[in-house]
């Protein structure tokens, strides 16, 4: 959203200096208002192909059955190794708080453990562990993939236990009073409090 966001902006900005500096173009006024409204129409389906229909298409196109979780290592909520072959897997289907120095304030860090520890819980008590992997390669080199447990998948399992919320294409923000602790907040999922959101930077 953040990028349709600066899309719209660079056009219209564009439009307005075309419109006040006129007499320096070749093109009438009526001219330049159509190639702003052919440059909206081209951008703002690409945005939504790029942040929304194209991560649910290539999270749909998985070419390998699940595979055995051999050595499975918990990095994060949403990272997790695989100790036996190296690999790192990032989930595929969810966005998880931030920990350690990455976390934005103390309530995303504080959540982002919370998801760990969640995680780590639900492998170790899993009789089986199984990956099933898509073909893309986040750009931190992590394969992304579905993890299961027993069957069931791990994202949406933290998901419903409100540390974290599914991943639509783009990271967004988790803290202030319109982040994704307070939306979670807001659905019952978890309790969330915080004195000092006026303080933060949204």
């Amino acid at each position: 959203m953040r990028n349709v966001v600066f899309s719209v902006a660079f056009v219209g900005s564009a439009g307005l200096l075309l419109a006040l500096y006129e007499p320096l173009t070749s093109l009438p006024r009526d001219a330049v208002l159509a190639i702003l409204c052919a440059a909206f129409a081209i951008l703002l389906p690409l945005w939504i192909w790029r942040y929304r229909l194209w991560h649910a298409f290539a999270n749909a196109t998985t070419f390998e059955a699940p595979r055995p979780l051999l050595r499975p290592w918990i990095i994060d909520g949403d990272t997790i190794d695989d100790g036996a072959i190296g690999v790192r897997y990032r989930l595929a289907n969810i966005d998880a708080p931030e920990t350690g120095d990455n976390a934005r304030c103390y309530n995303e860090r504080r959540r982002g453990e919370l998801a760990t520890s969640a995680a780590i819980r639900l492998v170790r008590a899993a009789k089986s562990v199984t990956v099933r992997r898509t073909w893309r390669i986040d750009r931190y080199g992590r394969r992304v993939a579905f993890i299961l447990i027993d069957g069931e998948d791990l994202g949406e399992a933290l998901v419903q236990l409100g540390l974290a919320h599914p991943w639509r294409g783009s990271r967004e923000r988790w803290c202030g009073p319109r982040g994704g602790l307070a939306r979670i907040s807001r659905t019952g999922g978890q309790m969330f409090s915080c004195q000092a959101c006026r303080a933060w930077r949204n």
